[in-house]
């Protein structure tokens, strides 16, 4: 009898080992429930009154599976799914999708980050999350209908779910509007999100962020150009704002594969600067964005004296307040003519070694500004700091009085728009004749800087800006999007406006080479990076000594960064905890333990 009672235990044990747990992100028409197809047995799943577009299930464990829509006019998932061995749970998938989580090639990373900044898993390079909202139709509709007119400052968003393979979040009363300027005269729009704007005004924040953008890139047929860019600036030790691909529904309408960004916000500039302090209390002082508008407004940094309104609007707005409101809403642009009279009036003769680097460093960061216009000037960012006077952040620490500048906006990178030859052009003669940019002169003017900034350059070109190790990257991110790709590209626009009808071919053939004239990614990547060692008079060979373990000092700045003491160490996306509203956790890979062997052998 106990012979039988112990058999009977170890085949229940085996039966229960042999379970997995399902879950796909799914969206049946009236009529239809989801199964999880395994061994041509078909197991149903079970959403929530919560989370509705969520499956979730336990069935048999199996070399293959596929989701199904089971009921009127259900379909099975058009590929089947490999289970690998010893998974206890899938986490969340997406319908109709081959894989979910890829292996991408990490970047090596140049320099230890310059700040501590709050690592969180807002930077995702491997897989694409899921964004279901429900919001006021009558608002949106009006919003799409004229975006370049629209008086909508918010649509409210009465739920939203973020679903990644491992995580979900949960948030209620959020706003959100069209974002940018240029953009809105496209057909799919790009948009801001803000949380606590409705429902009592919550303090619900997803990573640390109250705000986040989703880009529609349009003028990129990649979609890739953007996030390389930021994931270079993070693997080059900057701050930088962070992204990740998602899709997004609304009101159980497509609306497509976007990138989603961070937004210039308090919480932003805190978490990059500050590592994640947000409590009101951290010296965050005012955040300019600059801007231009052609040749004649730009926001160049030139000192033009104290009298305000020679310091355009269109080229200098106040990004953020910070936490110094009262003093900086009084004078808002007082502290950036304090800043340009200090940077122009940078002596670069007084700069001479390490233990003199001149009175600058009072200023601003000079490694992280020069790696900041290392990548604009390696990536092309014809429409950013250096050659534009366009496209960044200057940030103030309200204690130290000093600043930070961070760029941003990335889609026309990397080929996309660029000046013929831009490709092979030098540094020295990046910029535009006659075009002033003291954020860039006063640094390579001075021969000890101008040594930093080619360092910086040497070792980014050696560490990772080489195509045998960019390319790969591309060529894994280029497999992971291409079905989401072709379903955008599928897709109905939801608003009136330029639509460049880009091809899934399109997408494949720019990725590695000139489509339409646009060079390719792996194009530019492979030909910048010859040109530029060539004019360095180097070669990519990683021969540089580790980076040794990050290290900062108790004004939370790196303080082990020498350029000659740089690492090839390979690093992923930047990970850790997520902070947000009713967060579920799901472990993707687990071991099955072997506790019916262990009542065996009693």
């Amino acid at each position: 009898m106990k012979l039988l009672t112990g058999l009977a235990f170890i085949a229940s044990a085996v039966y229960a080992a042999a379970d997995v747990q399902y879950s796909v992100v799914a969206f049946p028409a009236g009529g239809q429930s989801v199964s999880v197809s395994v061994g041509g047995q078909q197991y149903p799943l079970a959403n929530s009154a919560q989370y509705p577009n969520i499956f979730t299930g336990s069935a048999p464990s199996g070399n293959t599976y596929q989701y199904v829509l089971t009921g009127t006019n259900g379909a099975p998932e058009s590929t089947t799914r490999n289970l690998a061995s010893g998974t206890t749970k899938t986490g969340n998938e997406f319908f109709n999708r081959t894989q979910t989580v890829y292996s991408v090639p990490g970047l090596p990373q140049a320099f230890n980050p310059i700040y501590n900044r709050l690592e969180t898993n807002f930077n995702q390079s491997t897989e694409i999350s899921t964004i279901i909202m429900w919001a006021n139709q009558s608002s949106l509709d009006a919003m799409l209908a004229a975006p370049t007119t629209t008086s909508i400052k918010d649509v409210e968003t009465y739920n939203m779910t973020y679903i990644s393979s491992t995580e979900t979040h949960f948030f209620e009363g959020l706003g959100f509007q069209v974002s940018g300027k240029s953009t809105r005269d496209f057909a799919k729009q790009s948009y801001k999100f803000s949380f606590n704007q409705y429902q009592n005004k919550t303090t619900d924040t997803l990573w640390g962020r109250k705000d986040f953008k989703l880009r529609a890139d349009e003028t990129d047929p990649t979609l890739m150009r953007e996030k390389l860019m930021l994931d270079s600036l993070l693997a080059s030790g900057a701050a930088s704002l962070s992204g990740q691909w998602a899709r997004l529904y609304i009101n159980n309408v497509p609306f497509g594969l976007y990138l989603m960004m961070d937004d210039g916000s308090s919480h932003f500039f805190e978490a990059e600067l500050f590592n994640g302090d947000n409590d009101d209390k951290t010296p965050l002082g005012l955040s300019y964005q600059g801007n231009a508008i052609g040749e004649t407004v730009q926001g160049n940094l030139v000192y033009l004296g104290n009298d305000s309104t020679k310091y355009s609007a269109d080229a200098y707005t106040v990004a953020d307040y910070g936490n110094v409101k009262a003093a900086s809403k009084a004078a808002p642009l007082a502290p950036l003519m304090d800043f340009c009279q200090k940077l122009n009036a940078f002596d670069p003769s007084t700069a001479t070694d390490a233990q003199h680097p001149g009175n600058i460093t009072d200023l601003i960061n000079p490694q992280h500004t020069l790696i900041h216009l290392a990548m604009n000037f390696l990536g092309g960012s014809w429409d950013g700091l250096w050659y534009a006077a366009s496209n960044y952040y200057l940030t103030q620490n309200s204690d130290a009085q000093n600043w930070t500048i961070i760029t941003y906006d990335f889609d026309e990178t990397f080929g996309n728009g660029a000046a013929a030859n831009l490709v092979n052009v030098s540094y020295e003669n990046y910029v535009p004749t006659n075009e002033v940019r003291p954020i860039a002169t006063q640094f390579l003017t001075s021969p000890y800087y101008k040594t930093m900034f080619e360092s910086t350059l040497k070792t980014i070109l050696k560490r990772f800006f080489k195509p045998s190790i960019l390319n790969p990257r591309l060529e894994a991110q280029m497999n992971m999007l291409k079905e989401d790709i072709a379903w955008d590209r599928s897709l109905t626009k939801k608003s009136p406006g330029t639509d460049n009808h880009f091809t899934l071919d399109q997408f494949l053939t720019n990725v590695k080479s000139t489509s339409g004239g646009m060079l390719g990614l792996e194009e530019w990547v492979t030909q910048r990076s010859a040109a530029t060692c060539q004019q360095l008079n180097i070669t990519d060979t990683d021969d540089l000594p580790p980076l040794p373990p990050p290290t900062w000092s108790n004004t939370n700045i790196a303080v082990n960064n020498a350029t000659s003491n740089a690492t090839g160490t390979a690093t992923g996306a930047p990970s850790g905890k997520a902070s947000g509203a009713q967060t579920t956790s799901v472990s993707a890979l687990m071991t099955i333990v072997a506790a019916v062997t262990a009542y065996a052998l009693l």
